[in-house]
Order: C-alpha cells, then structure tokens, then sequence
C-alpha cells in the first residue's frame, strides 16, 4: 500500500492514544478520532452498564460512523432499547436522547484539530456530553456482558488498533454490525441469534475476509486459529494479535 504524502502507516501499539495521535498527524479529520474514543468508552462502559458500540451502515454512505446503544440483556428484560447517540465519521460526538441524528452536540474534531487536546481529555468531554453515568441505573450482575464481556472489550480494541493503522477506504475494511453480514454469521457461527449474542467483527482486504465472533471465536480465516481470548489470556497482546489479523488478511 502507497501511504500518504510517502509517510509511513501507523505502527502498531498497545497504546490506542499514541496510535491515535500519529493517526491525527497523518490523516487529520480521518476515521481515527471515532475509533479511538469508541474503543475507550466500550473499555468503561461495556462490562458495567452494558452499552456496546458498533459501527453504522447508511443506505449508499457505507460506514456513517460508530453508534451507541444499550444491550438487550437480562437487566434491560432482552428489549432493544434506541440508539444513545453516534460518533460521527470524523469523531464529533451526537446526543440521540438530548438531540438527535445529524446534531453534532459536541464538534470535538475541531477541538481535536485546533487546540490540540490530549487525548484523554477528549475521552472525557464525549462522556460528558453523553450524560454517561460513572454507575449503571440497573444491576447487571447476572448479565452475560457482565460475566464476560472482557473478551468483547479486548476484540473491540484489536478493531480500533487496525483502524488506526490506516484510514477509511485507505486499508481494512472494518464492521461490527452484525446484521450488515447476517449471511456468513448464520453459515460459520451456530451461536448466531441466541439471546445475548456477543456480536462479530468483519474484517476485510481486497478479497480476504476474517469474521471472529465478539467473544474472540475465529469462525472464517484463511487459517484457522483457537479463540483470540484464549490466545490473549495465555500471554499473546493486543498488539500481536491484531498483527495476526492483518496477515490473514494480507494487509501491510
């Protein structure tokens, strides 16, 4: 892959606010801002509160940014509760219970471009402006996101760590809405449509696909390969499996 400007891709690292700093360097107003703050909002907010994050499919847009809605678990009686709100392409941040589609509350790409934020103060605007709060309203002690939604957490930040290597449309192909690829999960993951399913992640290079479920199972890959949980929690990072994804792959 040609990179921008003759600039080097974004290394691989475990930490997503460097990666995501090098990313702004390189691609300013890019995909990476949403990535990023979604990867940390998942890592405080998925386990506890059961709210998940999952990337937007607008009818001839493609990719519309990364949503946030609450679970239909146990704690919510299995409902599909509205959407709380979106990161923007870009990475501004919408409110869809104090506002709604296409009100960009929070523009934190210009405050991100202008003033030069840390990162971390980004993170804590977008929760700010979500109206997150720092315990959940409900319990969710017999939830499976609770009991093990680590594993999510852990795919979800693989995910990011691949966005921000590249742009949109410049590398990957990344998706983890899981009705946008129904088809291939209900031929290659017999878990599909079960209450509390844990979700999927596609990831795509030219003609190569990879699907993993939420909870790390690789269900299609070149190669096969245990569960990318069972790998982590055995001693491999971040860093090396998302590196074993781009292979399969055949991606720089």
């Amino acid at each position: 892959m040609a990179s921008k400007a003759g600039k080097k891709l974004v290394p691989l690292s475990g930490d997503l606010a460097a990666m995501y700093e090098a990313h702004r360097k390189r691609y300013n107003e890019g995909w990476g801002l949403a990535w990023y703050l979604a990867s940390e909002l998942c890592d405080r907010f998925y386990v506890s509160h059961g709210i998940t994050f999952e990337t937007i499919l607008h009818d001839g847009l493609g990719y519309y940014g990364i949503g946030m809605r609450p679970l239909p678990c146990k704690a919510n009686r299995h409902k599909d509760l509205p959407q709380l709100g979106r990161f923007t392409m870009a990475g501004n941040v919408e409110n869809w219970v104090t506002g709604g589609p296409g009100d960009h509350g929070l523009p934190l790409v210009g405050q991100a471009m202008a003033d030069h934020e840390p990162p971390e103060a980004l993170v804590a605007a977008a929760i700010l402006h979500m109206r997150l709060p720092t315990r959940p309203a409900e319990r969710h002690d017999n939830c499976r996101h609770k009991r093990r939604g680590a594993s999510f957490c852990l795919m979800f930040r693989i995910a990011a760590t691949i966005a921000l290597r590249y742009d949109l449309g410049e590398g990957v192909g990344i998706c983890n809405e899981p009705w946008a690829f129904d088809r291939l999960l209900g031929e290659h993951d017999p878990k599909f449509g079960k209450k509390e399913y844990p979700g999927a992640f596609h990831f795509s290079h030219e003609d190569r696909v990879v699907l993993i479920s939420g909870d790390g199972r690789v269900l299609l890959s070149p190669e096969a390969s245990p569960s990318l949980w069972e790998r982590f929690m055995l001693g491999e990072s971040q860093v090396s499996l998302a590196r074993w994804v781009l292979d399969q792959l055949g991606a720089p």
